[in-house]
């Protein structure tokens, strides 16, 4: 085992004074516990860049002003200015703190994919909804993925992680440079592909409050959000009643991605138990109605998901259900199947 640095990095958009105090407290931390600090600001304020150029000050902390550009061109800024092994990307709205002694990084062992602090949900001023400080420990692949669901509870807040660079670098780059959508509701698959990388450990003094005001609300308010970020995707609203489906096939591309650390059969054997076991999830929940204009042929093609765990059947009907969900949408995920595992879409022997 060798020495190990974490590194935040921190896309930064927001006016100044809605992101000075989570940046405060990124540059606190990173201070007292020797963690390297980037912060990639892409806003075009000169104000903001005066006083952040002052604020983050340190060794190891950087901040750089750049013109204004998209969101993901400064996403891959922020985290490539970082110098750590293990890399949590902040957002600035969030928030961190830590208490006592941290982790010995000497004590990671390699087969370690993330590095995750005590992550807390929290909504100003009703308080911390929601808890993650669950390590991930299972030696098999697809063991770790179902103890990532069962400790979850429901959230999967737990991705604010440190996550080692190689994995997390593989994954995103897929996400925002080849995935179809390059959406905010792939979380889950996401975090399938990451926790199949490697276990997860940790790091009990340091906590991560991650503002969830966009999700607390009712039942209609929370399901207008789910909507709002397939249409900020590029889909309709509707497809949020077959996100499933989409997560089970993006699940199975992030996990087999063929420059996963797992070998081969472990990569093909996992993203198999993915696909399988959220279409099964899928056919035992599809919905009775929805408003996606190609409802009547979705539905028509779910039911020949009930009872059949025959790969390659499976990926043609989710083939067949993602053209439906938007035309084209079924050639751009053959490319993205393709750029990522190296196989014809479907043909995995």
């Amino acid at each position: 085992m060798t020495e190990k640095k974490l590194c935040i990095g921190i896309p930064s958009n927001r006016a100044l004074d809605r992101c000075e105090d989570s940046i405060r407290s990124a540059v606190e931390l990173c201070r007292r516990n020797n963690i390297g600090l980037y912060v990639s600001d892409n806003s075009g304020d000169e104000t903001k860049k005066a006083a952040l150029s002052e604020i983050v000050q340190g060794d190891g902390l950087r901040y750089e002003s750049r013109p204004p550009c998209g969101m993901i061109e400064n996403w891959f800024d922020a985290f490539n200015g970082t110098e750590g092994d293990y890399v949590l990307m902040m957002g600035d709205d969030d928030k961190v703190f830590s208490y006592g002694s941290m982790l010995d990084l000497s004590t990671i062992a390699d087969d370690v994919a993330g590095v995750r602090p005590t992550v807390m949900a929290y909504l100003d001023p009703r308080g911390i909804s929601n808890i993650n400080f669950s390590e991930i420990r299972r030696d098999k692949p697809m063991e770790r993925i179902v103890e990532h669901i069962k400790t979850s509870n429901g959230s999967n807040i737990g991705i604010c992680s440190f996550w080692r660079r190689d994995i997390f670098k593989s994954i995103m780059e897929l996400h925002f440079h080849a995935h179809p959508t390059k959406g905010t509701y792939c979380d889950w698959s996401l975090m399938n592909g990451l926790v199949s990388s490697g276990k997860v450990v940790k790091n009990p003094m340091m906590c991560y409050f991650y503002d969830v005001h966009n999700w607390m609300g009712d039942a209609a308010f929370v399901q207008r959000q789910v909507e709002r970020a397939f249409e900020s995707s590029g889909l309709p609203g509707s497809a949020a009643a077959y996100a499933t489906v989409l997560n089970a096939l993006d699940s199975f591309i992030y996990v087999a991605r063929h420059d996963s650390p797992l070998s081969r059969e472990d990569r093909i054997s996992t993203g198999l138990f993915c696909l399988t076991m959220l279409l099964e999830n899928f056919s035992q929940r599809i919905p009775a109605s929805s408003s996606h204009p190609n409802a009547k042929a979705i539905h028509a093609l779910a039911h020949k998901l009930i009872g059949n765990r025959n790969a390659a059947s499976l990926f043609d009907i989710t083939l067949g259900i993602v053209a439906e969900l938007q035309g084209g949408l079924d050639e751009k995920y053959k490319t993205f199947f393709e750029q990522a595992t190296g196989h014809t879409y479907g043909h995995i022997e």
